[in-house]
């Protein structure tokens, strides 16, 4: 385990998750974010970095296939780093099945690491989006958005959590892509890889985003209590 965090804080898909929990899951998730394990043991790195580089390089299928083969062929250092590299193979191959529509028309390029998290009601967002979008409207205009990717093989997003994560993706874009030109809707997303969708933030959003500063009140409250 990592240090306790002292600070309400909480990614962003954990975030939409718990927009859409039970109370016995949104206590856990408290609990996660508040003791979060240690970044050695997280399952996805290799594959979200593999993705971003198809995205930002052309999109050539081969990026996907060979880090695909690399991973597969790595010699694990434990049962768990066998699961892992395992785990990042197997999501590769769903985003070979649904990169058609992934960023197709924008220009991808990664997004700094060090971009600082999304305050809101006394918790502070991790958003960390892994890609910024960027293409041209008829008008000429440059356009911008963001794309964040969501890794689970058994607890796909539901389309009210990947409205939540779009939603709050929406409020960070236009608060700090500004220099980069108006934001795009249709450039905002969460990319759930297992399940090969695609969710944009609804058109209708200051409904959710009242529920989002809601749920950030009730982590913040909750937290010393986790």
């Amino acid at each position: 385990m990592t240090a306790t965090r002292e600070n309400p804080r909480v990614s962003v898909n954990k975030l939409g998750q718990y927009l859409t929990a039970t109370p016995s899951l949104r206590k856990r998730i408290i609990h996660g974010q508040k003791h979060p394990v240690d970044p050695q043991y997280l399952r996805y790195p290799a594959a979200a970095q593999a993705i971003v580089e198809f995205l930002c390089e052309g999109r050539d299928e081969v990026i996907l296939r060979y880090h695909q083969r690399r991973l597969l062929n790595a010699a694990p250092e434990s049962d768990f780093d066998a699961h892992r590299l395992a785990l990042c193979a197997e999501a590769l191959q769903h985003c070979l099945k649904s990169v058609d529509g992934l960023g197709a028309h924008a220009v991808a390029s990664p997004v700094q690491e060090d971009l600082p998290p999304l305050e809101l009601s006394g918790v502070a967002i991790n958003v960390r989006p892994e890609v910024l979008l960027r293409s041209v409207d008829a008008q000429g205009q440059m356009r911008s958005g963001l794309l964040k990717l969501y890794f689970s093989k058994h607890t796909p997003l539901d389309e009210r959590a990947g409205q939540y994560i779009a939603t709050v993706l929406q409020r960070y874009a236009e608060e700090r892509l500004e220099q980069r030109g108006p934001v795009d809707p249709r450039l905002v997303g969460v990319f759930d890889v297992f399940a090969g969708r695609l969710h944009f933030a609804p058109r209708a959003q200051q409904r959710r985003m009242n529920d989002v500063k809601l749920a950030c009140e009730e982590i913040a409250a909750r937290w010393n209590v986790n």
